[in-house]
């Protein structure tokens, strides 16, 4: 308790420093107040608090879920808190925002005995397994424990209680880059939104074998908000979301469920909303979007002026737009540099404006939920998810913003496809390029008979394409080519092959060993 409480005073301490922090942190007190409430209304045991102050003793579940004994620990971290009061990067930026060190007291409660509260600590142990934040002045990227997790408990508990699914949301989602030349393979999902829906499905799944009631992810698309000021027309908005939804509905990802700002607004009621709809309520939605939740322009350009970390987030925007707006039809063609830096410049500024605004309208309309983020930040306020992760440990770029590059090795690289051109093939899936293949012999199949499936989150599934897969054999050269593939690959399963078992699973030859 006082230690929640001496973070409370260093936080109004730093509203007396620096006014412009006062709104954005107005947002974690409130979670603060909650918890010293969940803290009062919550038995503790002395016994576990005995055996707490000792240390932290870690034991592994079935399902691979590290449970700790709580432990009061007293750190310096680092808030990333938004650029603007409320304000959370958009999925646009594909770079860390800035950090602002700040001490503060993380309390890892004394576990009550409360059958609801060890169920949300079980539930938070799966959540903060799919983290990944940043500490230190040098923003590095970390394993260590969820600096969050404290604030969510009372949440997720809440959830527990009236025994209903944990509701998390994620603003992420708006469509693909307009610059599809040097960056995306077109306007529609392709495997990078595979994988990264894969893996908040399987987000849900987890939550679910420690929780009863499981889990749903709400991807709240932010398309409409910003897609008429960098050129993107409302058909391929619409076009992109159908299809990521569809996309979910095919490959059995039925814990993830999407939000427009129609939907916060009360345009749909609910209902089903159809393209003729939507592209009928689409201006009206902007407009009342900025109504009720807008900044004026000068507002945004005094804290732009006035604000160090709104000002980096809007020369990121810059340097974003910069290489997009090329490509976009709002360009004059024939402008001078000068007058094309000036450009790119007001849409910066409408852009952080209309971002603002959605993730207020977000906080008014979900505001028990646990709040996701596809950008790295402390993790201090939300949880931090790399959608795709990566081998080198960096976060991903944002799958609408990238291609998916695979190696012979099975591993998923999110690259901009002018950087993979030349040592990758494209892979075309209903006859359209769906990712980039690292070229190698190993790959080299008859494309006409055989299939070559890469799998969430690793690894391939080789079948015949025809009907008569069941009197398909694969030669000695094919052979060959799936026992290097599996020294090479985390797994490779065979299905559909008359000379080779179904379901056969061939390891990699160093886990066989």
């Amino acid at each position: 308790m006082a230690a929640a409480e001496s973070f409370m005073k260093l936080l109004h301490d730093a509203h007396a420093s620096n006014s412009t922090l006062e709104q954005r942190i107005a947002s974690l007190e409130s979670q603060l107040q909650g918890l010293l409430r969940w803290q009062q209304s919550s038995g503790a045991s002395k016994k576990k608090a005995q055996a707490a102050s000792k240390g932290t003793k870690d034991f592994a579940s079935s399902k691979g879920v590290v449970e700790k004994e709580p432990i009061v620990t007293v750190k310096q971290i680092v808030l990333t808190p938004p650029a603007t009061p409320g304000f959370v990067t958009p999925p646009l930026i594909e770079e860390e925002t800035p950090a602002v060190a700040v001490t503060q007291v993380i309390e890892q409660l004394e576990e009550p005995e409360t059958d609801s509260t060890q169920t949300a600590y079980r539930i938070l142990d799966v959540i903060q397994k799919y983290g990944q934040h940043l500490e230190g002045e040098a923003k590095t990227e970390s394993s260590t424990p969820w600096a969050g997790r404290a604030m969510f408990a009372p949440k997720v508990e809440n959830f527990v209680l009236s025994k209903r699914p944990i509701q998390l949301i994620l603003p992420s989602f708006p469509w693909k880059s307009i610059n599809r030349i040097d960056k995306v393979t077109g306007p529609l999902p392709d495997f990078g939104e595979e994988l990264a829906l894969a893996r908040l499905d399987n987000l849900c799944r987890d939550i679910a074998e420690v929780y009863e009631f499981g889990a749903e992810v709400t991807i709240a698309t932010d398309g409409l908000v910003f897609n008429d000021i960098v050129g993107i027309t409302d058909d391929d908005t619409w076009d992109y979301s159908a299809a990521l939804m569809e996309l979910a509905d095919k490959r059995g990802f039925h814990g993830i469920k999407l939000l427009r700002v129609m939907d916060l607004l009360g345009y749909t009621n609910g209902e089903p909303l159809t393209k003729e709809r939507y592209l009928e309520t689409v201006d009206d939605c902007r407009k009342e979007l900025a109504a009720q939740f807008g900044n004026a322009d000068e507002a945004v350009a005094q804290m732009i002026k006035e604000d160090p970390d709104t000002l980096l987030t809007y020369r990121g925007f810059i340097r974003f737009l910069e290489t997009d707006l090329k490509y976009s039809p709002i360009i004059k063609k024939g402008i001078s540099g000068t007058q094309y830096r000036k450009a790119v410049k007001e849409v910066a500024k409408g852009m952080m404006n209309r971002a603002e605004s959605f993730t207020k309208i977000i906080q008014a309309k979900c505001p028990d939920y646990v709040r996701l983020s596809i950008h790295p930040s402390s993790g201090a306020v939300k949880l931090s998810i790399p959608l795709i992760p990566q081998i080198s440990g960096s976060f991903p770029k944002s799958p609408w913003h990238c291609s998916i590059a695979v190696g012979v090795d099975g591993s998923y690289t999110t690259v901009h496809s002018k950087d993979v051109r030349e040592s990758h093939v494209p892979v075309l899936r209903d006859g359209r390029p769906y990712f980039f293949r690292e070229k190698s012999e190993l790959y080299d199949w008859c494309e006409e008979h055989v299939d070559i499936e890469h799998l969430y989150p690793s690894g391939l599934l080789v079948r015949p394409k025809n009907d008569l897969a069941q009197y398909q054999r694969l030669d000695g050269t094919d052979l060959e080519k799936l026992s290097q593939l599996a020294a090479l690959q985390p797994s490779v399963t065979v299905q559909g092959f008359s000379n080779v078992a179904n379901d056969k699973i061939l390891p990699r030859a160093s886990e066989s060993a």
